[in-house]
């Protein structure tokens, strides 16, 4: 009978800002144990919150093979590897300080605006063991911001939003990034005529994680069914896992089944094409495809796809403000969106930007914005950048074409 063991652990400081003051502090320590069992081609899996015994958890896990649950013997290969990035971002006697310092130079800087949501620092770390012999951990660090901002006498909830998660913390930068934004923001524009260039974050192709999943493209339903190894975008698209320790604060180099890739990377799409599909143990043994690591689990659940940690589209160093584009309409919030079946992407913008000689000059109306996925990402992409407008928040960005739905 093989096993096995994964262990996580986090101290959160968390400081929540209402109407431009701290108005709490949470502090939270979280550690969750998982034991997985696997005996006959089925899987048991018990799970704990807080400390306990692990022979009576791993007891648990052994009675839960009874479920009869079909899983293959998922341990480790033997690979022992240790990453330790913590550091310390802000000493944590004087974290509750370092959140009112921003609150008040916020409020001072930007009167007409109203901060509020949340502020983070925090610490965590994750071991995998198998009886394989494989040993995996890896400990970091980060400070998590996401600030809702509302003008000053709006009717709306919240205009526009600030986030950003790094693994050090400069006060100045912040300041520095949501000042591009307030600065031009009552500087309301019309909507330029004719074929402007759309400038949205990366984010946006998370309507296609869907598709690449193994299962969904086995069966018939993907968007991408019967074209794995077809070029399918522009050439300069490359869409990967990269868990490069370090490039994600807080993304570990493997997965809940301990799965680690060649080099930390795993490619979806490489120049265009399309190569590889999420897996995870099971749908990577069921359909004989390469393990991904995309493999995702509750502390005490079965494994199932899910872990796109690390998911990036490849920028190649280039830079939006050296992107060739005179003018372009920055997507700065919007609101739902989706998908159709063959690849129709549609959202509604509720703050976009006009981008001109490499800054915001204003915010434009509210509008909506629809595109063939082949099409953004093929004959109408215009690149794949570094956001370097702002200097602490860090979101590459695609520039291509959209149609824009006034």
């Amino acid at each position: 009978m093989d096993s096995q063991k994964l262990v996580k652990n986090n101290l959160t400081y968390a400081a929540t800002l209402a109407a431009g003051e701290v108005s709490s502090l949470r502090i939270t320590e979280d550690e969750r144990t998982t034991v997985r069992v696997y005996d006959g081609g089925f899987i048991g899996v018990a799970g704990r919150i807080g400390a306990g015994d692990d022979a009576a958890l791993m007891a648990q896990a052994q009675g839960a093979l009874a479920q009869k649950i079909p899983y293959p013997d998922a341990v480790g290969t033997g690979e022992v590897r240790q990453v330790n990035l913590k550091k310390q971002i802000i000493a944590e006697g004087d974290f509750l300080n370092t959140v009112r310092r921003l609150a008040a130079r916020l409020k001072e800087r930007f009167p007409r605006f109203i901060f509020s949501d949340k502020f983070y620092l925090d610490n965590g770390s994750i071991t995998y063991t198998d009886t394989a012999g494989t040993k995996l951990s890896f400990s970091a660090g980060e400070v998590a911001m996401g600030l809702s901002i509302k003008a000053a006498g709006s009717a709306n909830i919240m205009d526009l939003w600030y986030g950003a998660s790094r693994d050090y913390y400069d006060e100045d930068a912040v300041v520095a990034d949501i000042a591009q934004l307030l600065d031009v923001y009552e500087n309301k524009l019309p909507l330029p005529e004719g074929d402007v260039p759309v400038i949205i974050e990366t984010s946006a192709v998370q309507y296609i994680l869907r598709h690449l999943v193994a299962e969904m493209y086995s069966s018939g339903a993907s968007l991408f069914s019967g074209k794995l190894g077809e070029k399918l975008f522009g050439g300069e698209v490359d869409l990967l896992i990269d868990r490069t320790p370090g490039r994600n604060a807080s993304v570990p180099f493997f997965d809940t089944e301990g799965v680690t890739l060649p080099e930390d990377k795993f490619y979806f799409i490489k120049e265009g094409t399309l190569c590889g599909l999420a897996t995870y143990k099971r749908s990577a043994a069921m359909l004989n495809m390469p393990l991904s690591g995309n493999g995702y689990a509750t502390f005490d659940g079965v494994p199932q796809c899910g872990n796109f940690g690390g998911l990036k589209m490849d920028t190649h160093g280039k830079k939006l403000s050296e992107v060739p584009v005179e003018r372009a309409i920055y997507v700065a919030v919007t609101s739902g969106g989706d998908m159709t079946p063959d690849g129709n992407l549609a959202m509604p913008v509720m703050l976009a930007y006009l981008y001109e000689g490499g800054r915001f000059v204003g915010t434009l109306p509210e509008f909506g914005i629809s595109a063939g996925i082949f099409d953004l990402l093929g004959k109408d992409l215009i690149a794949v950048a570094e956001n370097d407008i702002f200097g602490y928040r860090k979101e590459d960005v695609i520039v291509t074409k959209f149609s824009i739905n006034r």
